[in-house]
């Protein structure tokens, strides 16, 4: 596992280290490497992870995140079988890839890459790969989670795993049948947080950041719990439906992500029985934190 903590002259640099270094030196494969897409195959077969550079529709300066179970070579990234329906498109989740000098935090391990890149006083969280599922490959052959910053400048910018974002360009889930489904999108407003809950629409979501995290706070000596973030599906199929929404799965962990008491200083680290974790805000909004796994 690799925890790179740098400074760049661009997110194109960053970008650059990652394909060349970074993933390389943890067993991920580059698949294809060219100005407008970046494919990542995670080790073990595990399956493919898309970053597609901004340009037209998307807008410079942006990547939107896709994964594949499969990857056919041949096609480009919007024609592969597998990934979150591009009938949906633009509606994939996004970052910015900033022009400027950034400082970012990579984190890769066998099963996902996710980080956060700084730019001037935003920071722009990414997750791409796989969750911590409950249960073995088998009955969940690709537990595969795909996560930005939301509506990147508008009113429902928001990273994951905050629940706001958009329904547009909130995160996504792999479930076990295979269909992917949206996260957590329906909320919206200037806060992550407001009073609309995703449990009556077909949306999975993030545990706590579907309910009141911000509450959280420090132990009686000033010490921090953190909680793992545990991704929930719906039971519900489409909006329209007769289904009941509480008959989802609960379907895995976020590998490295956390809940973490509020109030803490941006770039600070919480240490929890040993364990370093970075104090990330959701974007621009300092009074909105998680946590991330230096480890």
């Amino acid at each position: 596992m690799t925890v790179a903590i740098n400074t760049y002259a661009s997110g194109a640099a960053w970008l650059s280290s990652l394909c060349a270094d970074i993933l390389p030196s943890n067993s991920w494969s580059v698949v294809r490497n060219t100005s407008s897409e970046k494919v990542f195959g995670l080790p073990n077969g595990q399956g493919f992870v898309a970053f597609v550079i901004g340009a037209g529709v998307i807008g410079a300066g942006v990547i939107e995140v896709q994964a594949f179970p499969v990857f056919d070579p041949g096609k480009p990234v919007s024609n592969q079988a597998g990934g979150f329906s591009y009938a949906y498109s633009p509606f994939l989740p996004r970052f910015v890839l900033p022009a400027g000098s950034v400082k970012v935090w990579t984190l890769v391990n066998s099963r996902r890459l996710c980080g956060v890149i700084k730019s001037g006083s935003s920071y722009y969280s990414f997750y791409a790969g796989l969750i911590l599922p409950f249960g073995s490959n088998r009955v969940y052959s690709f537990p595969c989670f795909i996560g930005g910053s939301g509506e990147l400048g508008g009113s429902k910018e928001s990273a994951f795993p905050f629940m706001s974002g958009g329904n547009q360009y909130c995160p996504k889930v792999c479930l076990p049948t295979a269909v992917w489904q949206i996260v957590g999108g329906n909320s919206g407003g200037n806060s992550s947080f407001t009073n609309e809950f995703p449990y009556s629409y077909s949306y999975s979501f993030i545990h706590p950041f579907d309910g009141k995290f911000h509450r959280l706070r420090s132990k009686i000596d000033g010490g921090a719990v953190v909680y793992p973030c545990l991704v929930v599906s719906s039971g519900r199929v489409s909006d329209s439906d007769g289904l009941n929404s509480d008959d989802g799965t609960w379907l895995g962990y976020l590998d490295g992500v956390f809940a973490i008491p509020q109030g803490r200083a941006a770039e600070s680290v919480i240490a929890v029985d040993g364990v370093d974790y970075l104090v990330v805000p959701n974007v621009a909004k300092a009074s909105e934190t998680y946590g991330l796994r230096l480890s």
